[in-house]
């Protein structure tokens, strides 16, 4: 999956994201069309902050301006832009407009556009997702936003940083973010609302990812850190996946928790309930706690999107009060394939299933379904023990 990644350490503006865009690789005819069609004129060049180079744009707006959220619409629908990078555009508009209608307390379509009002806030729009169009990237993660400290002059007067339309867009949108590292605004509304609109997910730090390729956008002012925007581009390893064993690694979480006062019966059922929902693995150990009360310690195996549902599962069904949780657990894991085999007891054939474990080609193990042993078993009249031993002799003999 083609991964792309923003790094808003130093926070971001519209058209750091389009620099940061055009500076990955994006299509400049693209955007400058795009931005050409707003109308709007479009200067790129280079810049260095703090000695790292970029992309910078300048947007030049010929003084026109839109008021509300149909107006932006119009104006937008004429920006040569795809049908989806239209409709993500579109989206991105009406993200400011439920900003700006919660901060005034009026509907979005009644909302009147302020420092975002310049026709150059829709042409960083349009020009960004003409950016990331060109990019083909199958998945957009935001890292934590640093909004910057203390107060920012707006039409309103001096305002607490964040501004309140880009603490609406933060607050809707569910972007992680942060104050500092330094005093002034680092996010801008139209910022938040671009990075709000393309955001498919939002992450801690970086994933695991094989980079293909970075892009910085610079933004206007100079400060104590570089004032840039990073974008990386590259190969998502949702598996861990590292190039001597492509397939071999696993990311997971870890649910943990301790209790005292659940029967074997409630912890046998829970097992097998977290099993059907969706954990990787379930263990229940013994333990030994304060005062000398036996107890158990349930552990929990489970991919990161499945940790909060299955957490909310272990709580309710053993009235724990809390949820140890591990993060980014890796694991070193083989390779699993089923295979279907045929085995001949007694003049029939059967069909067994058998899960093949391997790195690298080396087959490690092979263990037939117990289950469907267990219905030869039945059907033949051999132990269970001997079908196994036959299925998984055959398995071997198949495999060479």
């Amino acid at each position: 999956m083609r991964l792309l990644l923003f790094d808003p350490s130093s926070g971001a503006s519209g058209d750091m994201i389009m620099a940061s865009l055009l500076d990955l690789g994006a299509d400049p005819d693209a955007v400058r069309k795009a931005v050409e069609a707003v109308g709007c004129g479009l200067d790129i060049s280079r810049a260095e902050k703090h000695h790292i180079e970029a992309a910078r744009v300048r947007v030049h707006a010929r003084g026109k301006r839109y008021k509300t959220l149909a107006e932006a619409r119009s104006i937008l629908a004429a920006a040569c832009l795809s049908p989806p990078a239209l409709d993500r555009a579109i989206k991105i508009v009406e993200i400011l407009a439920e900003a700006e209608g919660r901060v005034h307390g009026v509907a979005r379509e009644e909302a009147r556009f302020h420092e975002i009002g310049a026709l150059d806030a829709l042409a960083d729009i349009a020009g960004s997702v003409a950016a990331l169009d060109s990019l083909e990237a199958d998945k957009v993660v935001v890292l934590p936003i640093s909004v910057g400290s203390g107060t920012v002059i707006a039409a309103h007067g001096r305002l607490p940083v964040p501004a309140p339309a880009a603490l609406e867009v933060l607050s809707a949108s569910g972007l992680l973010w942060k104050g500092g590292p330094v005093e002034g605004e680092l996010l801008t509304p139209t910022g938040a609302a671009i990075l709000a609109g393309f955001a498919d997910d939002v992450a801690a730090e970086y994933p695991l990812i094989r980079a293909e390729a970075s892009g910085y956008g610079a933004g206007t002012k100079d400060l104590e850190i570089p004032n840039l925007l990073r974008a990386v581009i590259g190969e998502a390893k949702e598996t861990g996946q590292t190039p001597r064993h492509p397939n071999n690694q696993d990311r997971v979480v870890q649910l943990e928790t301790n209790v005292d006062d659940v029967t074997g019966e409630v912890l046998g059922s829970l097992l097998d309930l977290l099993m059907e929902e969706g954990a990787l693995d379930v263990a229940i150990v013994p333990a030994l706690m304060k005062k000398g009360r036996p107890a158990s310690l349930v552990q929990v195996l489970a991919r990161g999107e499945d940790a909060d549902r299955l957490a909310r599962i272990v709580m309710r069904e053993t009235g724990s009060l809390g949820i140890r949780i591990f993060p980014s657990l890796h694991r070193f894991v083989a390779e699993r394939e089923e295979r279907v085999i045929s085995v001949e007891i007694g003049g029939r054939t059967f069909s067994v299933r058998a899960k093949v474990s391997s790195i690298s080609d080396e087959v490690l193990q092979i263990k037939a379904e117990h289950d469907d042993c267990k219905r030869i078993a039945r059907e033949s009249g051999l132990p269970l023990r001997e079908v196994v031993r036959r299925a998984e002799e055959r398995a071997w003999r198949d495999l060479g």
